[in-house]
């Protein structure tokens, strides 16, 4: 039918597409800081073994990518290894675990690439795979993952290698490269609702009962396909949704069903045909894929972007009818494949990539956890306070953004310790019905004649490791008066003033940091025999059970 023709006509041409191979991402130059908050690796070349004498060449990731390497000694019978005179202050040591040399790692360096430096200690470990006995040489590097206890407790998430990488078919092409089942494909001209309130989004049908359940007009696929070489499935569904801006109601050419950025199984599938009428019509189904291999993993780390591309032809049954409207232009086209189909591959690209690129954190810069490290800041905007004729505050108002946080409003609240100016108060109501332990810590006190406030927040990153939740808790004095646009009343005894959405920043100059989250009083619901603060502003301590000091941490 005229209607199936124009429906399909979008997915003609499937040839003359070819699927994106994306690029291993590079580290840049310098980044000193970013590279050992995100992979604080080392790289073990050269290993051999002379006369039951291990040695080895070692390259910090952060620090040195690239330059000078340290070279180990490792003798028989002695658990730490030597290290050459510029290795310091690297340690290595040599065990033996089920027959094989187990090579661990400890390390301090500094990075100067921010205004501050900043200190970094790390230690990790890794199995020697390819070289045994007491004369042999590794034909492979080693990677060594390092858990950092400087600046911060972390050990950064690095990305897992694709399914099916180490298969033993991964990097073969052949004529059964792809197996497809479950192959629909429906077409609808015209969503199917009788009445609209709004057509293509709401329906009025049975009073409303089908208002948002109804098909949407256009085209919708659905097949399952598994590449063999590797026993990975995909799932590939289209299905227009009225939500997007544009209205997409045609599938896209070539539809791709997962994937798309480097380490990931990549596959688009395009089908075309040209029906006439309603019966069993062929079709063409293309298929174009990127994974990956690591080839030969006794002699080489550097693994494989594989890239294929085949097709084939599809008999499907279709059925043509006229939709729920009744009217001319309301066509439903549904189509099914009959059973299974085999797709045969041709390969399209086979590239080496670097070492290591599949499990190592490709390039990031900033984040959460670095801006708490190298530059921890509070924003300030808009305050707005009234004191009483003792100096304490009856009412305290400001806004205050930092990492990870904002807008978060500070306001008057229960005073926590002392009198006065020595007041200490929580910075929001534990009366919100939020639970206390999704709660940070907050404590501010506030000086009303040199308009300073002293102010302890707690804040969470978990960018590096979404499974490692690290409390930052930073402490500074704020000083309102280096806005001098602010406006008293004439007792002087409230004062406002207005800045902009991003407010005047300060530095925090005091930041701890810990593994365990440190909860506030729970004033909702009780009050502990003993204050779980005490003293004024500057020793109040928290309970901490991790302290960590760095750089600018103390």
């Amino acid at each position: 039918m005229i209607q199936l023709l124009n429906a399909l006509v979008l997915l003609l041409a499937c040839g003359a597409y070819a699927i994106s191979i994306p690029a291993a991402p590079i580290w840049p130059d310098g980044r000193c800081t970013d590279k050992s908050l995100t992979r604080p690796n080392w790289i073990i070349s050269q290993y051999k073994v002379q006369a039951g004498t291990a040695s080895f060449y070692l390259n910090n990731q952060g620090s040195n990518p690239g330059g000078f390497s340290s070279q180990f000694s490792c003798r028989p019978g002695k658990t730490e290894c030597d290290g050459s005179a510029g290795s310091v202050p690297a340690k290595a040591t040599l065990s033996v675990v089920n027959g094989q040399s187990v090579i661990s790692i400890t390390d301090f360096w500094t990075c100067g690439d921010e205004s501050d430096r900043v200190n970094f200690r790390a230690s990790g470990k890794t199995t020697i795979t390819s070289c045994s006995g007491n004369d042999c040489v590794s034909p492979i590097t080693y990677l060594v993952p390092g858990t950092l206890n400087l600046p911060i407790p972390l050990t950064p998430i690095q990305p897992t290698p694709p399914p099916g990488f180490d298969s033993p078919t991964c990097g073969s092409i052949s004529d059964h490269q792809w197996s497809v089942v479950g192959l629909e494909y429906k077409n609808y001209t015209r969503g199917q609702c009788k009445q609209w309130y709004f057509e293509d989004f709401l329906c009025m049908d049975d009073n409303f009962a089908n208002a948002e359940n109804f098909t949407l007009r256009g085209q919708y696929l659905h097949l399952d396909v598994t590449n063999n070489a590797i026993s990975h499935k995909v799932t590939c569904d289209f299905t227009p949704k009225k939500e997007t801006s544009p209205y997409t109601p045609n599938i896209p050419i070539p539809f791709r069903c997962t994937g798309g950025n480097f380490n990931e199984i990549t596959l688009e599938v395009t089908l075309s045909g040209n029906p006439t009428s309603t019966g069993p019509f062929d079709f063409t189904l293309k298929i174009e894929e990127v994974w990956y291999c690591l080839l030969d993993a006794k002699n080489s780390n550097r693994p494989t972007l594989m890239a294929a591309s085949g097709s084939t032809n599809v008999s499907m049954d279709c059925n043509v009818n006229t939709g729920i409207t009744g009217t001319a232009s309301d066509v439903v086209t549904l189509c099914k494949s009959k059973g299974s189909l085999n797709v045969p591959g041709q390969q399209v690209a086979k590239n080496s990539l670097p070492e290591f690129s599949l499990v190592v954190a490709p390039p990031a810069h900033g984040g959460c956890t670095y801006d708490s490290i190298v530059n921890p800041t509070f924003w300030i905007r808009s305050p707005r306070y009234t004191v009483r004729p003792d100096d304490s505050l009856s009412s305290f108002d400001v806004g205050l953004n930092g990492p990870n946080f904002g807008p978060y409003w500070i306001y008057t609240n229960k005073n926590v310790s002392g009198t006065g100016l020595d007041t200490v108060y929580t910075c929001s109501s534990w009366y919100d019905g939020t639970p206390r332990d999704k709660k940070l810590n907050c404590y501010y006190a506030f000086n009303v004649h040199t308009k300073t406030m002293w102010l302890r927040k707690v804040w969470e990153c978990n960018d590096k490791n979404p499974s490692t939740r690290l409390f930052f808790q930073g402490s500074g004095t704020i000083d309102f008066t280096v806005n001098p646009n602010y406006y008293c009343s004439s007792d002087g005894n409230t004062c406002s003033w207005y800045t902009d959405i991003d407010g005047i920043p300060y530095d925090v100059t005091k930041v701890t940091v810990s593994l365990e989250h440190a909860l506030p009083p729970d004033y909702g619901q009780w009050l502990p025999e003993k204050p779980y603060y005490f003293g004024t502003p500057e020793n109040i301590t928290p309970n901490w059970n991790l302290r960590v000091a760095r750089k600018r941490l103390i």
